[in-house]
């Protein structure tokens, strides 16, 4: 099995990501440099903007893998972001945002966004996707045990 890859769009393909929609959790990209991308989340709203982690993680591509999604290490301290010139408005930087994932199987295959938009997507794209399901305590546990064994006791 493929690896499950959150597909970012390009700036072009979204005029604009108004801000009520924005919610924690939200993944975004941002073009560093002429060649190389960073991502991050959403963390929280504020009344001035949102609170944003950046990932450690650097791409040639706007896309990031799944792994890098759920156990992230932060580049930067969280940092509240200029939400409406960044995404609303898109005034400066060059600013990106949208995560998929899928459900179904066969032709009856989906693709959804954060905000609950849906389409048909074909069973081979479905791969570059990862699986819309809910996680429970033994999965999320994992995940924090697995964190902590590789940066050493947290307090």
């Amino acid at each position: 099995m493929g690896k499950n890859v959150h597909k970012i769009w390009g700036w072009d393909k979204k005029k604009r990501t108004m801000i009520r929609f924005m919610k924690p959790g939200d993944i975004f990209c941002f073009r560093l440099n002429e060649d190389k991308y960073c991502f991050g989340r959403i963390i929280a709203k504020t009344v001035v903007g949102h609170i944003a982690e950046v990932f450690d993680y650097i791409s040639e591509e706007p896309n990031i893998d799944e792994n890098q999604v759920e156990r992230p290490l932060r580049l930067i301290e969280p940092v509240v972001l200029d939400s409406y010139s960044l995404f609303d408005e898109k005034t400066e930087g060059d600013w990106m945002e949208n995560v998929y994932f899928t459900y179904g199987f066969s032709v009856w295959c989906k693709i959804i966004d954060v905000y609950g938009n849906v389409a048909p997507i074909s069973e081979e794209e479905r791969s570059n996707y990862p699986l819309l399901a809910p996680k429970g305590d033994d999965y999320v546990t994992r995940l924090v045990l697995d964190k902590i064994n590789s940066v050493g006791n947290v307090n």
